[in-house]
């Protein structure tokens, strides 16, 4: 009877073993993410690692209906002694406006790969709140009657003066600027430069740079500030049919004081045409104040192209009649109303001529 039991017992844990499943090495467990209309985070976790290699996950998250490329990252990794791994990342996307659900999967690239779970799975985003101490600028103002030309250039530039900049210095950020044809809604452009104008107290003269990489006029100005700072300016080619005169166009933008409210601004543009102007913007040698910039020290206004062409030509030598300006020295144009902004709300004045 002992060897009847022995031969059952053996054969039941023969059937355990031929029935069990083979322990999955190298593997992800879970993927979760939290989203919102503009940011998210990512959680993963991996287990059965062989200490010492070296492993990457990547993920992939989209919208329904489509609203641009997927989010995708990679986490690389090296396997602890505890084989396991744990990791959240955040990240952020341009804001979502509409109802859209998620979905998306997760790997541990060369073995397996997982759905995300998603808190909430789907999200309806309004149009999103402006940032803190933020304000709308909108400025309107009418081109002279002479036809743009193809061939030639507008010159779109912005300046402004401030009020109560703290003792310590401030930034201001000047973001989505658009400037569009009114009647039409045609932008001029879809891509003009954002700005960062630094207070500081150790400056001695204004100057101003172009970041390339970021699309952004990094300005730097004395405490003190001027009357006039420049903000920002863009270049814009004519199109092949060319633009008729006496267009009204506006254009707007986003300050932001970066957590120093209180600051007032009140910021102007003007257009000027060009026959010829860089279109590198940091060979423009754009004066940053009307009355402080650094090494130029004569009466052009903040925004004026004090550089030069591969003939040493001044470039403020290239202006012509049309948009806002003459000509001649007017290398600006002539300005357009002045808008105050404070930036603790949303603001937006009536056009200006």
């Amino acid at each position: 009877m002992f060897q009847r039991y022995r031969t059952v017992f053996g054969t039941t844990l023969g059937l355990i073993f031929l029935c069990a499943t083979p322990v999955l090495a190298n593997h992800v467990d879970t993927a979760n993410a939290t989203v919102t209309c503009n940011a998210y985070s990512f959680s993963v976790a991996a287990s059965e690692l062989s200490p010492g290699t070296k492993y990457e996950i990547s993920y992939a998250i989209e919208t329904s209906p489509y609203s641009g490329a997927p989010i995708t990252g990679t986490i690389p990794l090296t396997a602890s002694s505890t084989k396991t791994f744990e990791a959240t990342i955040w990240g952020s996307f341009p804001a979502l406006i509409g109802s859209f659900n998620f979905t998306g999967t997760a790997s541990l690239v060369g073995h397996n790969t997982v759905p995300i779970l998603f808190s909430p799975t789907s999200l309806s985003c309004g149009a999103p709140p402006p940032p803190p101490n933020s304000g709308k600028g909108i400025d309107t103002v009418s081109f002279n009657g002479n036809r743009l030309l193809p061939g030639d250039s507008v010159w779109f530039n912005a300046n402004f003066t401030v009020k109560n900049i703290p003792s310590t210095g401030g930034v201001i950020t000047f973001t989505n600027s658009r400037i569009v044809d009114v009647e039409t809604g045609e932008l001029f452009t879809s891509s003009a430069p954002n700005a960062q104008i630094t207070f500081s107290p150790t400056a001695t003269c204004s100057s101003t740079t172009f970041s390339t990489m970021t699309n952004t006029w990094i300005t730097t100005i004395p405490l003190k500030g001027d009357d006039e700072i420049f903000l920002t300016g863009v270049a814009i080619p004519v199109p092949s049919g060319g633009v008729p005169g006496g267009i009204n166009v506006t254009w707007s933008g986003t300050f932001n004081t970066t957590g120093a409210p209180g600051m007032s601004i009140d910021w102007k543009w003007g257009a000027a045409v060009y026959t010829s102007i860089a279109t590198d913007s940091n060979l423009l040698e754009v004066k940053a104040g009307h009355h402080t910039a650094c090494r130029q020290n004569n009466g052009d206004h903040a925004g004026t192209p004090e550089g030069v062409n591969n003939r040493n030509q001044d470039w403020k030598h290239f202006a012509i009649d049309g948009a806002t300006g003459g000509g001649g020295t007017n290398s600006t144009g002539s300005w357009s109303g002045t808008d105050n902004v404070t930036p603790t709300a949303v603001v937006g004045p009536g056009p200006k001529g």
